[in-house]
This record gives C-alpha cells, sequence and structure tokens, in this order.
C-alpha cells in the first residue's frame, strides 16, 4: 500500500513539475539590452544632435515641447536647405522603455520635416519599434540614454532607423 502511494506522489509530481515547465513563458517587455555597437553615423553634409528633455509632452503636429509627465527624446538632422526632427514620448519612469507598433500609432512618434523650398508630402510614422536604456552615471558625467530605433513611414518605403547616445538638454 505504501509502495502504491510513493509510485502514485512521484508520478504526480514528475506529471506537475513537466507541465510547469513546459507552460509557455510571457515576455516581459523590459528584457532587452541595447548595444553600443554600429551607431548611426551623421550623414556627409548634414549637422546631427540626439536628445532629451524630461518631464515634457509633444503638443501640436509642428511639435511644440511642453511641462508634462514624460520623457522626449528627438534626433535633430539639418543641411544647407531642410531640418527633419523624430520625436519619441517615453515613459518618465524606469531606466528602460520600449515604444511598439500601438504606441507609433498613438502618437508617441512624431516626424516633422522643415524645407522652405520643398513641396513635399511629409510621411508619418506607422509603425516600427523604440528601445531604450539609461546609460549610469560615472563620477561627474550627467545621464545619457542609448536608444535604438526603427520606424516606418507610412506612404514610401523608407524605414528610419537609429541608434546613437543622447544627451539631456542644459
Amino acid at each position: 500500500m505504501m509502495k502504491n502511494a510513493f509510485k502514485t506522489t512521484a508520478i504526480l509530481l514528475t506529471a506537475l513539475s513537466t507541465f510547469l515547465a513546459c507552460k509557455k513563458k510571457i515576455d516581459d517587455p523590459t528584457d532587452f539590452t541595447v548595444d553600443d555597437q554600429n551607431l548611426t553615423d551623421c550623414p556627409q553634409g548634414t549637422s546631427c544632435s540626439f536628445q532629451y528633455a524630461n518631464y515634457a509632452s509633444m503638443a501640436g503636429d509642428q511639435l511644440t515641447l511642453t511641462t508634462g509627465q514624460h520623457r522626449i527624446f528627438w534626433a535633430r538632422n539639418e543641411n544647407n536647405y531642410s531640418t527633419s526632427w523624430l520625436y519619441f514620448q517615453a515613459p518618465m519612469l524606469g531606466d528602460k522603455f520600449l515604444l511598439n507598433d500601438a504606441d507609433i500609432l498613438a502618437g508617441s512618434v512624431k516626424y516633422v520635416f522643415a524645407c522652405a523650398l520643398c513641396y513635399a508630402n511629409v510621411p508619418k510614422p506607422v509603425g516600427g519599434m523604440v528601445k531604450g536604456i539609461m546609460i549610469a552615471k560615472h563620477g561627474n558625467q550627467p545621464e545619457k540614454w542609448l536608444l535604438e530605433s526603427k520606424i516606418v513611414m507610412g506612404g514610401s518605403n523608407d524605414t528610419l532607423r537609429i541608434k546613437q547616445y543622447y544627451n539631456a538638454v542644459q
């Protein structure tokens, strides 16, 4: 009798542990890294900047930064005749963030293009991802972030890719 109870218990424990081991893991959206390999270069003949502001928000299509509850990152590319900006609105809390297709469609990523002599339709972001991770401070160095983004632009076959360090606006 005791032998059967032991066998039954052992079989149940084995089955339970097998079931739990095979159970599908739920992905943690903040379980990622961003490496500093292959950073985006500024195209020849242009000037670029990568900055962010804490406790900010984005307002309007031409983007006025206002006080808010977000961290706003922007990449700026300027040449002799045009300037473009790509803005990312991220949560203020935490040392990592991930924006996905739904966030992009909800307006957390905006693209602005200014050109006095151009008559172009400006595409809007329609998908992609943005991953950001805070780089730990070292000594007196200010905080900075490393972002990797791949933004699919609607109305064109363009995908904007940027991987770069972003520094706080002083």
